[in-house]
């Protein structure tokens, strides 16, 4: 589901992404839009804020970890027992390939240039989506979103679980949440 996070109160989204959590059997996507179109905002009665407010407020939604440079975010996520993969285009080896038994941080570099070598050069492997015909590429948010999908896919299957959190943490994670949000 698509969320413009200036226009719903974080306690209903929680709420409804719920309900699409439970009907989906585990299958739900999450894209938060902080905004960019006044008419969008205008048709809620809201406000569109300036750009860095609206990342600000965007940010009671998720927990932004922030790194100085690629090797102290790639240090951080390997000391925390993540592998990283990198999406690089042409590559042989498909994100079904992959090993989704541990957490996995997966980098996706931007539509026209891609990662930089130095982000190839610190995956622990690399990978690509299968492009079928006259296609050469995806959008960054189509293909983080087939990625994303397909990863959520492997991770249950190697877990044999429909998620990483038993209900304990679960409760805590929503706990907080909700706690963040008010």
């Amino acid at each position: 589901g698509t969320v413009h996070t200036p226009i719903f109160n974080p306690v209903l989204a929680a709420k409804m992404m719920v309900a699409a959590d439970h009907a989906g059997h585990g299958r739900f996507g999450l894209n938060l839009v902080v905004g960019n179109k006044d008419e969008e905002f205008a048709m809620f009665g809201v406000e569109l804020l300036e750009h860095d407010e609206r990342y600000l407020h965007g940010q009671e939604w998720l927990d932004v970890v922030r790194h100085k440079t690629l090797e102290d975010a790639v240090e951080s996520l390997r000391r925390d027992g993540f592998v990283i993969y990198a999406a690089v285009p042409g590559s042989k080896i498909s994100v079904d390939d992959l090993n989704f038994a541990r957490p996995a941080a997966v980098m996706m570099g931007n539509e026209h240039e891609g990662l930089t070598g130095a982000a190839i050069d610190a995956a622990d492997r690399v990978f690509g989506i299968p492009m079928a015909g006259m296609t050469a590429s995806l959008n960054l948010s189509v293909a983080t979103a087939l990625i994303a999908e397909r990863a959520a896919a492997l991770r249950r299957r190697a877990l044999r679980s429909e998620g990483d959190l038993d209900a304990a943490e679960q409760l805590a994670l929503r706990a907080r949440f909700y706690a963040t949000s008010v």
